[in-house]
């Protein structure tokens, strides 16, 4: 019995002196990386973002001290804002909120978008009963913590500076994404550019034959990468709006574990609306042997795919996803896409 109890402690020190050496092995690689970045990357981003080695240093997840300011510069300011209008629209968003009994209406905004629907909702006012529901196991963005003003006002904001689009559930988990790891006007400039990028401008705005071109250029990827797992979910009528519509809201922060979520968005953010869908059919690759089983009905299935499990480790994921090919017959997917919009087109016309 003592040699059993003297056996198990052996065992136990040797795993915990690989768990510390393999912790600084990780420390060392997060201090080599972190100077790397500030000190070659940061200094020369032009000259430097797409070069080899730092598009493989970038797949292995930027440092957390310096994760806002690529996010920054590879999600980029097509839109123009400044921070001076960022406040403006935080201003008519409080405003908004203190006349919130009143009937919905636009908050004019010098160089904010005008078109669109103008009877919507008051999205301003939705935003008070969805930030405090914003990553809640954080205890930040809940009333009394120290983001939740900043959430409010930047989601205000951002439905007055595009009262065409409001706000849509999901966004809170986009903006607070950004806003743990940026400062707020560079968070709501983010924020702005991100939805107005064609994807996301399609969903949240809820244009259904883009959506649809979407979905078709995913499936036809869906086929080319798993076809067995592709033929099991067209016999349970297993659609991809049951899970990617939620996956793609919130871009997976809500989905994947918060530090799953940030490599994620790494990539996310560099490689735009492709990688989204790269992603999500690499969590199908990983899942695959779980999902063909044949207890995971229909029911089972949805469950799974909208509530994915909490032990997500990134290496694995993104092992996963290096297989997938973004192709089918040699037409990559900017060409798929264009090729499935153009056919919704012809559909709408006819």
């Amino acid at each position: 019995m003592v040699a059993q109890a003297k056996k198990r402690e052996v065992k136990e020190t040797k795993l915990r002196r690989r768990l510390l050496q393999r912790q600084m092995k990780q420390e060392d690689f997060l201090t080599q990386a972190t100077k790397f970045w500030n000190e070659d990357v940061l200094t020369n981003w032009e000259t430097m973002k797409n070069s080899r080695k730092v598009r493989e240093l970038w797949w292995q997840g930027l440092p957390p001290s310096i994760r806002g300011k690529i996010w920054k510069l590879a999600i980029g300011n097509d839109l123009n804002i400044t921070p001076e209008l960022y406040e403006i629209c935080v201003q008519r968003a409080q405003e908004r909120l203190q006349v919130a009994s009143e009937p919905s209406a636009e908050c004019p905004v010098e160089g904010a978008s005008t078109d669109g629907p103008t009877n919507r909702e008051d999205s301003v006012e939705l935003i008070r009963l969805d930030v405090s529901r914003t990553f809640p196991h954080l205890c930040i963005f809940q009333k009394g913590g120290p983001y939740h003003n900043l959430l409010q006002n930047m989601l205000g904001a951002y439905a007055c500076y595009r009262p065409d689009v409001g706000y849509v559930q999901g966004m809170s988990f986009l903006a607070a994404m950004l806003l743990l790891n940026m400062d707020v006007a560079e968070a709501f400039i983010c924020f702005a550019n991100l939805l107005n990028r064609p994807c996301h401008r399609a969903f949240f705005r809820v244009d259904d034959l883009t959506m649809k071109a979407y979905f078709a250029t995913y499936e036809e990827l869906f086929e080319e990468n798993l076809p067995k797992l592709f033929r099991h979910f067209r016999k349970l009528n297993v659609s991809p709006d049951i899970y990617l519509i939620d996956w793609l809201y919130t871009s997976f922060s809500k989905s994947l574990p918060l530090d799953v979520a940030c490599r994620v968005w790494d990539v996310f953010c560099r490689d735009g609306d492709e990688f989204f869908f790269r992603i999500a059919l690499g969590l199908l690759r990983l899942y695959e042997e779980k999902l063909l089983n044949s207890e995971m009905d229909f029911i089972h299935t949805a469950q799974f795919l909208t509530k994915l499990p909490e032990d997500i480790m990134p290496e694995p994921l993104f092992k996963s996803t290096e297989y997938i090919k973004m192709s089918v017959e040699k037409r990559r997917y900017p060409q798929l896409l264009a090729q499935h919009i153009d056919a919704m087109k012809d559909y709408k016309e006819a």
